[in-house]
């Protein structure tokens, strides 16, 4: 029989006999982490030895087994008497044993006698995972992340880090958070150590400041009035980094910090405008004194490319060791920036996203386009690795396990550089067992399909959760504009006369908002009723609870604004009675002891696996909404009692105050 292995292997030759596994005893293998062989059958677990040199499992009668030569890959032989896999690093043998154990759970009894050589296309494959917007995941919840990760064949982890880090020189930066420790950083690394995964440094140094710029202590190191960015032209920028690096990186076994600098609005146009010189001068200024600051540290640095890819004539007087990360997260068919970076012969990781911010749900479909393409152009043009992002702006509104699948995804594409299919033979059989979830990617698929449903999609967001918190009467998911003919969920291009909007905080472009129609809204509800039936079939664990807030959360969604169109015509169309008032007032009562309900499950959820800090900011949204309906209760409670006085209501909700709120306060 032909095995579905994930990742696709590079190399494997069958043979026309086979193994009876049952038969097989003496085990041994070069130590490495137990839990690579955990649910092995009995007889095939090792003895652990020390021998230096070639890595190496072994059992039964084998005689000599190749050497792979690449980093990472190994060699896989299944004979007649004996199995046996060899590796150059401990990573390779961690890999070759991965795949054994698919065989295995593949096989009955005996297995198909073959050969298998493989390696992984890119040698980086790296996740980077946002605890500064949304969620600080807690140790516990990371300590099981890396668990994952490895099985998935990560082999570098960073933790992208504004403000939650537990500062001494500066307690001032993490006041009001509950942060990451040294200690939490220790035990993390010493795990990932165990796992062959590299846990590198991650600090922003120059833009999304404004958790630190905002503190008294450090208002007058921001460029400008929108507290966004350092001033460039500051050497109390340049200590304050110091000061940061000198508790932060010593922390990391890993020779790299990634520094990010990705986004910098303001830069130029406040404080530093007098040095007259223009932002990308500025630019590449501050980052050669942070470059030589990080040295200081022993580290090299990875910057995010955004600027470089808008200015590449600042590549020239870059410094050499410099890493860059090429990143871009919409759903393109080409991107045309890794052949920018390859031009100049730099060292550069792509960087997909996993549309797993500022939504209820991950935009699936878009982030595995993102993926494949990015990474395809990645591979013909020489990026060394994959950075893999997972981002929690304003809150972090979706839950963590339904991004496994897109994680799962990332690193099978970047082994086997492949990006031409959205999907791996054996991809959703692996993944679910990786998680111990039957039916995981099924349930994560079917949540997927509302992000195909135009207008759900747009730039940087999905309009679900803002519609799920924007204003009950005059939310633009209800009065927005109609989207245009055709217009596709994953389309890039607005048509003509439509144009994009920007992000108020950060500059971002996005697609406007345009309302949700009745027939999207239907479709929504039947497939979040589709997910959750799935999601109750899964053992009680914390995916289940997670998937079914979700599944909730977008039927609360389609019921308001079903419960908003109702209220808007029943006034429009006149001849409201008292008795009409008062069911429709009880019906906003229902309404918001719903979202009550609703803020107490994600405040559960969120505790499962994440500290108390910055759970603020989505408390913020849900407190918005519910003294919304409340408001709405009492301006009807107020129209009724006018017309039982025998006066007139306000069908044009003409006295209805909305307090500048019409959508998510966020955009």
């Amino acid at each position: 029989m032909a095995y579905q292995l994930f990742p696709p292997v590079k190399k494997i030759t069958y043979r026309k006999t086979f193994c009876e596994i049952d038969k097989l005893r003496g085990a041994n293998c070069t130590e490495i982490d137990a839990q690579a062989f955990s649910d092995l059958p009995e007889n095939l677990i090792p003895v652990f030895t020390s021998d230096a040199g070639v890595y190496c499992y072994r059992i039964g009668q084998v005689g000599n087994c190749p050497v792979p030569e690449k980093t990472q890959g190994y060699v896989l032989q299944i004979k007649e008497d004996g199995i046996c896999v060899t590796a150059i690093d401990p990573a390779g043998l961690r890999y070759g044993v991965d795949t054994l154990r698919q065989i295995l759970n593949q096989a009955e009894g005996r297995v198909n006698c073959l050969e298998i050589q493989d390696y992984p296309t890119m040698l980086n494959r790296g996740l980077m995972l946002d605890i500064s917007r949304g969620k600080v995941y807690t140790r516990e919840y990371l300590l099981q992340l890396i668990q994952i990760l490895s099985r998935f064949r990560y082999n570098v982890l960073q933790l992208y880090m504004e403000h939650p880090f537990d500062f001494k020189k500066h307690p001032e930066i993490c006041e009001g958070s509950d942060p990451v420790t040294a200690e939490d950083i220790r035990v993390l690394q010493n795990r990932c150590r165990e796992l062959n995964i590299e846990l590198q440094a991650n600090l922003q140094c120059l833009g999304h400041f404004h958790r630190i710029l905002t503190r008294k202590e450090h208002m007058d190191l921001s460029e400008s009035e929108m507290f966004w960015s350092l001033c460039t032209t500051s050497e109390g920028s340049v200590q304050l980094m110091d000061e940061m690096f000198s508790e932060y990186l010593p922390l990391f076994d890993s020779k790299w910090v990634n520094i990010c600098f990705d986004e910098p609005y303001d830069i130029g146009k406040g404080k530093s405008a007098p040095a007259g010189k223009d932002g990308p001068q500025l630019y590449v200024e501050f980052l050669k004194k942070i470059h030589a600051l990080a040295a200081k540290y022993g580290k090299k640095i990875m910057i995010f490319g955004d600027v470089f890819i808008r200015h590449p004539e600042l590549l020239a007087a870059m410094p050499k060791d410099v890493r860059y990360l090429d990143w871009c997260y919409d759903p393109k068919p080409h991107y045309g920036t890794p052949a920018i970076f390859n031009k100049f012969g730099l060292d550069y990781w792509v960087c997909p996203g996993s549309g797993n911010w500022n939504t209820l749900f991950p935009r699936l479909d878009g982030s595995l386009t993102n993926i494949n393409n990015l990474l395809r152009e990645g591979v013909a043009a020489n990026a060394g690795g994959m950075l893999f992002t997972d981002w929690n702006d304003h809150g972090g509104y979706t839950q963590p396990a339904a991004g496994y699948y897109a994680y799962g995804h990332a690193a099978a594409a970047a082994w086997a550089g492949e990006g031409e299919s959205q999907q791996f033979e054996g991809e959703d059989k692996y993944i679910d067992s990786v998680l111990v979830l039957p039916d995981y990617s099924k349930i994560v698929k079917t949540f997927a399909k509302i992000y195909q449903l135009p207008p759900i999609w747009s730039k940087n967001r999905s309009q679900c959760v803002m519609a799920l918190f924007d204003e009950p009467i005059f939310g633009k998911a209800v009065r927005g504009p109609q989207p245009p003919d055709g217009l596709k969920a994953y389309d890039l291009a607005l048509p003509e006369g439509v144009h994009t909007v920007l992000e108020r905080h950060s500059q971002h472009p996005l697609r406007p908002v345009f309302s949700i129609p009745e027939s999207t809204c239907a479709a929504i509800a039947e497939a979040a009723a589709q997910a959750k039936a799935l999601a109750l079939q899964l053992p009680e664990c914390p995916a289940r609870e997670q998937f079914c807030y979700q599944a909730d959360a977008f039927t609360l969604m389609t019921d308001k604004l079903a419960l908003s169109r109702k209220i808007i015509r029943c006034f429009e169309c006149g001849g409201l009675t008292v008795h009409d008032l008062v069911l429709l007032e009880d019906e906003v009562r229902v309404m918001t002891r719903r979202y009550v309900h609703l803020q107490m499950r994600f405040i559960k959820i969120w505790l499962q696996v994440a500290k108390v800090s910055e759970i603020d900011i989505s408390m913020t949204y849900f407190a918005h909404i519910i003294e919304r309906l409340d408001y709405l209760r009492d301006w009807m409670s107020w129209q009724r009692e006018i017309l039982a006085a025998g006066g007139k209501i306000s069908t044009d909700f003409s006295g209805y105050e909305t307090a500048g709120y019409s959508t998510l306060p966020t955009y």
